[in-house]
């Protein structure tokens, strides 16, 4: 299942698994926040073949692609996009399958997020933890079928 779309629907079968465990260990979540966590396990089940012509390329580059022209000409931080533009070319850069799929990157990569909700609201670090695993959750996903993880 190592095609855009399997990794797409193993994303989903993960993120069921990670939120049966938070609903039935820690809390349940809110409509929005499972919108939210599917969107980042699912992101995340594509961000290791972001080093290949694929579906999760397309996507996250995308995604770059806007931001650094935000960041030229809606902010006006042209510096801040230059080193955004040095940093989103490295996964071109590397060999299929080399950094993107360990499990070190797997468990570094997500980290931001878990300051997402101190910096947009004051929350906790605590507060990032569903964030930062439903990233880590779709990450696995992807190593999974990939038969990285096992």
């Amino acid at each position: 299942m190592s095609s855009g779309k399997g990794h797409i629907v193993g994303g989903f079968v993960f993120l069921w698994l990670f939120l049966t465990v938070l609903s039935n260990y820690f809390f349940v979540p809110s409509a929005m926040e499972i919108v939210i966590y599917a969107a980042i396990a699912i992101m995340f089940s594509l961000w290791p073949d972001v080093d290949i012509k694929s579906i999760g390329q397309k996507l996250f580059y995308s995604i770059f692609f806007l931001t650094d022209v935000a960041l030229i000409f809606y902010f006006k931080e042209l510096e801040t996009a230059a080193y955004f533009g040095l940093l989103i070319i490295l996964p071109i850069l590397a060999k299929h399958r080399g950094w993107t799929h360990s499990r070190i990157t797997a468990v570094l990569l997500p980290t931001p997020l878990l300051l997402v909700p101190m910096g947009m609201y004051g929350g906790t670090l605590l507060e990032g933890l569903p964030y930062y695993f439903a990233a880590v959750t779709g990450y696995f996903s992807h190593l999974f079928f990939d038969k990285k993880l096992i």
